[in-house]
C-alpha cells in the first residue's frame, strides 16, 4: 500500500522537492519514521469518493446534469484536497519535526524543506484528487437517476 501511494505522489516529486518526498517516505528524519503517503493518500481517495457520491446520489439534481455542474464538484474536491495535503504536512513543519542529525556536528539541523515545497505538495495532492474524482465519476455515474450523463 505504501508503495502505491508513494508512487502516485512521487510522479511530481521534482515539483515539491526530493527532500520533502524523503521526509514523507519516512527516510530522512528521526522524528518521523512512518510513511505519511498512506494517510494522505487514503484521505484523498475517501474525500474524492465522498464528493463524487454527493454529486451523483445525494444532490443528484437535474439542473446539475451538465459539464459545469460536474465541474463545480470537481473544484470543491480539488480545493478540499489541496487544503488537506498542504495542512497535513505544514503541521509537521511548524512542529519542528523536519530535522536530521548532522554527520559532522551530531546536532539536529532543519531539513532543506521550505513552505513553498509544502504548498507545492498541496497542489500535487489536488492534482491526484482531480484524477481520482474523474475515475470515481466513470465508475459510479451510471446508476445516478439525474446526473448519469454528466459530464461526458
Amino acid at each position: 500500500m505504501s508503495e502505491f501511494f508513494g508512487s502516485i505522489y512521487c510522479w511530481l516529486e521534482d515539483f515539491f522537492g526530493i527532500e520533502l518526498a524523503e521526509y514523507l517516505w519516512g527516510e530522512s528524519s528521526p522524528e518521523q519514521l512512518s510513511n505519511m503517503f498512506i494517510g494522505i493518500g487514503l484521505t484523498m481517495l475517501v474525500i474524492s469518493l465522498i464528493v463524487a457520491v454527493c454529486y451523483y446520489y445525494i444532490i443528484n439534481h437535474p439542473r446539475l446534469n451538465n459539464w459545469w455542474g460536474w465541474l463545480i464538484f470537481l473544484g470543491i474536491n480539488a480545493v478540499i484536497n489541496f487544503v488537506v495535503g498542504w495542512q497535513w504536512v505544514l503541521k509537521d513543519y511548524y512542529a519542528g519535526l523536519m530535522v536530521k542529525k548532522d554527520a559532522a556536528t551530531q546536532k539536529m539541523v532543519d531539513l532543506p524543506i521550505y513552505s513553498d515545497d509544502i504548498l507545492a505538495f498541496g497542489v500535487t495532492n489536488m492534482l491526484d484528487a482531480i484524477i481520482a474524482f474523474i475515475i470515481f465519476s466513470y465508475i459510479i455515474k451510471w446508476w445516478s437517476t439525474n446526473c448519469s450523463r454528466a459530464p461526458f
